[in-house]
C-alpha cells in the first residue's frame, strides 16, 4: 500500500494520477444511475444528471469524506415520486430545499452521532447486500435485457417482475452481442487485476475499468459500421438528453414553487426526505470509512451540514434528492482514488459531458458497465466478511445475514430497517445472556458479582434471575467499583436483595453501591500521611489489615492510582505497619492486606524468621518511621518449615533451618513422637509455633521494641496465611 495520500489544503491534485482515472470510471458509471433513478423517480431525465453534477462540484469539495461519492439514489425514488404526484415538481423542488435546510440544522445540532450506533453487523450486512444486489441486477443488463433501470435496488419493480424472474427472462431477451461485450469487459478488468500484469506501466498508469468500457464502445460502435444489425442500439445504451442550444440547457432547469410555503404537505414531504436521506447518508459515511485503505475516519456531522447543501442547492436548480451512496463510492476506492479530488473530477466530467459530448457518451453499452458492476458487486460481497462474522458470534452473524436477505427481498431502505430491528434484538438477547457482570466461582459457595459501568434497565432480568438462584447459606459479593451508571431498577433489586439474603441466611458483602443513576467515582486511596499514621493505635492499624484481607478474600480492591501514590510519597513515607513475612512468591503482603505504596513495610525471608538486620529494620520502622505495629506472617505449606522438618541440610540454607529447629522441638514434645514433612497437621503446627516464638523473640531480642510495646506505642501479633482460601487470622497473645 501506498503512503497516506495528501489531503490538507493546497495539495487537492498531489493524487491527480489516482483520483483522475478514479473519477472518471466513477463518471462513467453514475451516468445510466443517475438517469435510471430519475426515471423511476418519474421525475425529468435531466434531474437526475443535475443532482450528479452538484455532489461533485458543491458536495465534494465541501464534504470530510476522502472516498464518498454522493449522488441521487433509488432509496428515495418512491418518496421523491409520492411527493411529484402530490405536490407536483416545483412543489417537490420546494421541499427538497426545506429538507436540505433541515439536513444543516440536523449536522449543527450534532445529529450525525447517530451514525456510531449502527451495529458492525448491519453495516457489513449493507456492504454484502448491496454486492448481491448487484449481482441480481446486472446479470440482465450484461445479457442485453434491459428492461429495469439502472440504479434499481428493489426486489418488486413497477411491472410486477421480481430480481429473480428476470434473470429467467433474460434468457429469453438476451443478445449475443450484449454478451459478448460484457464478458470481454469482464476478462479485461480481471486480467488487470492479476499481480503479474503490475509490472508493465501501461497497466499501472491506466485503469482496467476505463479501458474495459472503450473497448466495449469500440466493439459496438465497430459493429454499428459494418455489420449495423449485430450493434446494440435504443435502451440497450447509455441515453443522456442531447442538448441542441444554451436554450436547450436553460429549458432544462426547474425552479421551486415558493408559492407553496404556507402548504404543510411541503415540510412533512420536506421531513421525510431530510430523515430518509441523513440515514442513508450516515450509513454510507459507515460503511466507505469501512472499506476505505487508508481508514479515515469522516465527521458525520460535518457530512449532514455539507449534504444538506447540495440538497439546497439541487432543488433550487430542477435536481433530485443526493446523499452518500454505496455503489460509486465502491467504485471510486476499487479505481485507486486516494482523496476526494475524484468526487470534483466526477462531477465535472459530468457537466462537461452533458453539456459538450453527449452524443459520445450516448455510445457507451450498458452490458460493457454492467461488467464493471458486477466486479463491484463481488467485491461488496467480500467472501472473507462471513468469515468473520461468523467468528464474531450469532448475535453478530445473524444480523448481518437478514440484513443480506432483508436488502435482497425488499429493497435497500427496508432491508436495513429489518436488518437494524434484528441487531436490536440480538443485543437485548446478547445482554441478557452476558456482559452485565463477571461472575466468578471463587472458593466453595462463594459467588462474586462484579458490576461493569453502566448498568441499565436491560440488565434487569438477568440480574434478578441470577440473585434468585443463589444458594441458601452461601457468600455472595456484588462490586459496583467499577460501575458508572446504574438504572434505577437495578437499584431497586439489589437493594430488595439485602433483604432476601438475610432470609436465605446468605453472608452478602456490596462494595461501594452509591445510588442509583449516574454515579459519583470512587474515590483513590491515597497513601499513609504523617498526620493519619500519628492519629492511629496498633489496635485501629490492626482493624486495617483485617478489612483489606476481607477485601482480598472476596476479590475486592481499593480504588488506587499507583501514579498519584507515587506522587504522594515522593518527599516521605509514613507507613502503618511492617510485617515480616516468608519469601513464598504467593505472600505478597501488598496483596493480601490490600495495601499500596507507602502504607507498610515488607520484610520477607524463607520461614519467616528473624536476624539482627530484621531486628534493626523493626526498630528503625517503628522508632523513626512511626509504624504501630509488628506482624510476623506465616502461611500453610511453607517449603521452609517442611525442610525444618525434614532436616534438610543445603550450604547457607542450612543455618536458616535451624532457626526453626526450636519450633519443630516444641510440636515434637508435645506430640511425643518425631515430625514428618509429609504429616501436613504436624507441619501446620510447627508453623504456628514458629510464629509465636518469632514474636516472643522480638520481644526479648530487642529492649527497644519491647519497650515500645510496653507503653503502648506499638503491638505485636503473629498471624497464618492460608494460601487456599486467601484469609489470614490473627493469633490471641498466649
Amino acid at each position: 500500500m501506498n503512503s497516506n495520500p495528501k489531503t490538507n489544503n493546497g495539495s487537492l491534485f498531489a493524487n491527480l494520477k489516482y483520483d483522475l482515472p478514479a473519477g472518471i470510471a466513477v463518471f462513467l458509471i453514475a451516468i445510466p444511475l443517475s438517469l435510471g433513478i430519475a426515471l423511476a423517480s418519474g421525475a425529468p431525465l435531466f434531474s437526475g444528471l443535475i443532482a450528479g453534477i452538484i455532489s461533485g462540484i458543491v458536495v465534494a469539495p465541501l464534504s470530510g469524506s476522502a472516498l464518498g461519492i454522493s449522488g441521487p439514489t433509488a432509496g428515495l425514488a418512491i418518496i421523491v415520486w409520492s411527493a411529484i404526484d402530490k405536490l407536483g415538481f416545483n412543489g417537490f423542488l420546494l421541499a427538497l430545499v426545506v429538507a436540505g435546510i433541515f439536513q444543516i440544522i440536523m449536522g449543527l445540532s450534532k445529529a450525525g452521532v447517530i451514525a456510531y450506533y449502527f451495529p458492525s453487523s448491519v453495516i457489513n450486512g449493507m456492504l454484502s447486500g448491496m454486492g448481491f444486489i448487484l449481482f441480481l441486477k446486472q446479470l440482465p443488463h450484461a445479457m442485453g435485457y434491459d428492461r429495469d433501470y439502472e440504479g434499481d435496488t428493489s426486489f418488486f419493480q413497477t411491472d410486477n417482475y421480481s430480481s429473480f424472474s428476470e434473470l429467467a427472462h433474460m434468457f429469453e431477451f438476451s443478445s449475443p452481442t450484449a454478451i459478448m461485450i460484457a464478458l470481454i469487459s469482464l476478462a479485461i478488468i480481471i486480467l488487470w487485476e492479476q499481480p503479474f500484469m503490475k509490472k508493465f506501466r501501461f497497466f499501472q498508469l491506466f485503469q482496467g475499468i476505463l479501458f474495459a468500457i472503450l473497448i466495449g464502445t469500440f466493439i459496438n460502435q465497430g459493429l454499428h459500421n459494418f455489420y449495423p444489425e449485430l450493434a446494440l442500439g435504443g435502451n440497450h445504451l447509455v441515453m443522456i438528453p442531447v442538448l441542441k442550444n444554451t436554450s436547450d440547457l436553460w429549458g432544462q432547469l426547474h425552479y421551486p414553487d415558493f408559492s407553496q410555503l404556507n402548504n404543510p404537505s411541503i415540510y412533512l414531504t420536506a421531513l421525510t426526505l431530510a430523515v430518509v436521506a441523513s440515514i442513508k447518508t450516515l450509513l454510507s459515511v459507515e460503511a466507505v470509512d469501512k472499506i476505505d485503505p487508508y481508514k479515515r475516519v469522516t465527521s458525520t456531522n460535518r457530512e449532514l451540514i455539507v449534504q444538506g447543501i447540495g440538497n439546497a442547492c439541487s432543488g433550487l436548480i430542477g435536481g433530485l434528492p443526493l446523499a452518500q451512496v454505496i455503489v460509486r463510492s465502491s467504485i471510486n476506492i476499487q479505481s485507486g482514488a486516494k482523496t476526494k479530488t475524484s468526487g470534483i473530477i466526477y462531477g465535472l466530467l459530468l457537466l462537461f459531458a452533458v453539456i459538450l459530448i453527449p452524443v459520445l457518451i450516448n455510445k457507451i453499452p450498458l452490458a460493457s458497465l454492467a461488467s464493471v458492476l458486477l466486479v463491484v458487486g463481488y467485491k461488496l460481497i467480500r467472501p472473507k466478511a462471513f468469515k468473520i462474522m461468523y467468528k464474531a458470534g450469532l448475535y453478530h452473524f445473524i444480523p448481518f445475514c437478514v440484513t443480506i436477505l432483508g436488502m435482497i427481498f425488499t429493497d435497500l431502505l427496508i432491508g436495513l430497517a429489518i436488518g437494524m430491528i434484528t441487531a436490536l434484538f440480538s443485543i437485548l438477547l446478547e445482554n441478557y445472556k452476558s456482559g452485565f457482570y463477571l461472575n466468578e466461582s471463587h472458593i466453595g459457595n462463594k459467588t462474586i458479582l462484579r458490576l461493569s459501568e453502566h448498568i441499565s434497565f436491560l440488565n434487569k432480568a438477568n440480574i434478578q434471575q441470577t440473585l434468585e438462584q443463589l444458594p441458601d447459606h452461601s457468600e455472595v459479593v456484588i462490586d459496583a467499583t467499577r460501575s458508572k451508571y446504574i438504572d434505577y431498577d437495578v437499584y431497586e433489586i439489589i437493594e430488595n436483595f439485602k433483604i432476601e439474603a438475610q432470609r436465605k441466611h446468605i453472608k452478602l458483602t456490596i462494595e461501594n453501591l452509591r445510588g442509583f443513576g449516574v454515579l459519583e467515582p470512587v474515590e483513590n486511596a491515597r497513601a499513609s500521611t504523617y498526620d493519619a499514621q500519628q492519629a492511629l493505635t496498633p489496635t485501629t492499624v490492626l482493624a486495617l489489615l483485617k478489612e483489606g484481607n476481607e477485601r482480598f478474600v472476596n476479590n475486592l480492591k481499593s480504588n488506587r492510582n499507583l501514579l498519584e501514590q507515587i506522587n504522594d510519597t515522593r518527599q516521605g513515607q509514613f507507613p502503618i505497619a511492617i510485617i515480616l513475612s516468608c519469601m513464598d512468591s504467593r505472600t505478597s503482603v501488598e496483596l493480601i492486606f490490600d495495601q499500596g505504596l507507602g502504607d507498610v513495610f515488607s520484610a520477607r525471608v524463607a520461614g519467616n524468621v528473624i536476624n539482627n538486620d530484621i531486628l534493626g529494620s523493626m526498630e528503625y520502622a517503628c522508632k523513626l518511621a512511626g509504624s504501630k505495629l509488628i506482624v510476623v506472617l506465616g502461611h500453610s505449606h511453607c517449603g521452609a518449615i517442611k525442610g525444618a522438618c525434614a532436616n534438610v541440610e543445603l550450604d547457607h540454607l542450612s543455618g536458616l533451618l535451624h532457626k526453626i529447629k526450636p519450633a519443630v522441638d516444641a510440636v515434637q514434645a508435645q506430640e511425643y513422637g518425631k515430625i514428618s514433612a509429609s504429616n501436613n497437621e504436624l507441619v501446620q503446627k510447627v508453623a504456628d509455633k514458629n510464629v509465636r516464638m518469632t514474636v516472643e523473640q522480638i520481644k526479648s531480642k530487642s529492649p527497644l521494641l519491647n519497650t515500645l510495646l510496653k507503653s503502648g506505642e506499638i503491638d505485636i501479633v503473629g498471624g497464618m496465611y492460608d494460601i487456599e482460601t486467601g484469609k489470614v487470622k490473627f493469633y490471641t497473645p498466649d
